[in-house]
């Protein structure tokens, strides 16, 4: 399968948003139930998310480094995005925040085209869902390691994440 990386823009919004969306169903779905984060109403959410991201001058845009996959015929199929760590005391200068594949895409090599354009062979750090051992490995093939650092967001308790660093 071919693609491209290449930095999205503001046309690319409702194809983000709806990868997006998609990529928490298959990572998170067996958690997480409803509308509120599947349906039409997490989609428009995520089309205000990435319409914040990608307009210049926002300051979301400001801080933030964007990629996007293609399929051959140019169709979205997976995204992703770094931004300064939020970590209130940050062990690198750099965080993965975002990556999503459409499932499809897995194992083609997509993932990893999107994160070495993003922040090549970089010190950072990501956080990842305790239970997700699929990206776990991922993340790790690319050199990150758990540093035993866990936190649970309180918007969803089911998901605590844990931090890999590189």
């Amino acid at each position: 399968m071919s693609f491209t990386i290449d930095v999205p823009s503001l046309a690319d919004v409702p194809a983000l948003a709806r990868v997006h969306v998609h990529g928490w169903e298959v990572a998170y779905g067996h958690v997480l139930h409803g509308e509120e984060w599947f349906g039409g109403p997490a989609i428009a959410r995520r089309i205000e998310h990435w319409t914040r991201w990608l307009t210049p001058g926002a300051p979301e845009a400001d801080d933030g480094t964007f990629r996007v996959g293609r399929s051959g015929e140019g169709t979205v199929v997976g995204l992703a995005a770094s931004w300064p760590p939020r970590d209130p005391e940050p062990v690198r200068e750099r965080e993965l925040s975002v990556l999503y594949v459409e499932q499809a895409w897995h194992g083609t090599g997509l993932a990893r085209a999107l994160v070495e354009s993003l922040i090549g062979q970089e010190p950072a750090s990501l956080w990842v869902a305790e239970d997700n051992a699929r990206a776990q490995r991922f993340y790790a093939k690319l050199g990150f390691v758990a540093d035993g650092v866990r936190q649970v967001d309180p918007r969803w308790p089911e998901l605590p994440d844990l931090r890999m660093v590189r």
